[in-house]
């Protein structure tokens, strides 16, 4: 769990249980386009995965952030880390919360072992790109109509263990 204060909120990153999909389900919806949401079925899916761990950012009383890591093995008996998905309510953005949900996720997965951590990101869509190059991932390709909507970047971080 890692935790940090920002001005009046006191943000609050957890590995969640089994139970906690309604919540995703509702920040989803409340912090992207109906077409970029996860179906209560796929997250279904995601939770019976034994890959997937999903985190909740918490300000006091309510949840304000979420993410999904998937861990894979790779053919040469490495692991690979990806971020999911992530995102936080516009009202705690550029203030740190993204930062401390990443950083918590991150920290999961190279303790998981993993050599190197990817995501996918729609390309120029609202600094999200910038925000995740300032937490050292690089692009490393781009990926043309990655999404029915626009294309994306696969963006990667090589990460040390131990």
């Amino acid at each position: 769990m890692l935790e940090k204060k920002i001005s009046d909120s006191k943000l609050t990153v957890i590995r969640t249980s089994q139970n906690n999909s309604g919540q995703i389900y509702d920040l989803e919806r409340r912090i992207f386009r109906a077409n970029e949401c996860f179906s209560r079925s796929q997250l279904r899916y995601l939770k019976s995965s034994p890959n997937a761990s999903f985190f909740l950012l918490r300000d006091k009383n309510s949840y304000v952030g979420f993410g999904i890591t998937l861990r894979n093995k790779l053919r040469n008996g490495k692991y690979k880390g990806r971020i999911y998905s992530i995102g936080v309510l516009p009202a705690y953005r550029s203030m740190g919360a993204g930062k401390l949900l990443l950083d918590a996720m991150g920290k999961y997965l190279i303790r998981s072992t993993v050599s190197f951590i990817v995501l996918e990101t729609l390309k120029g869509k609202g600094g999200a790109e910038n925000f995740f190059a300032k937490q050292g991932y690089v692009e490393s390709k781009f990926l043309p109509n990655y999404y029915p909507y626009g294309d994306a970047v696969r963006m990667r971080k090589n990460v040390t263990t131990g």
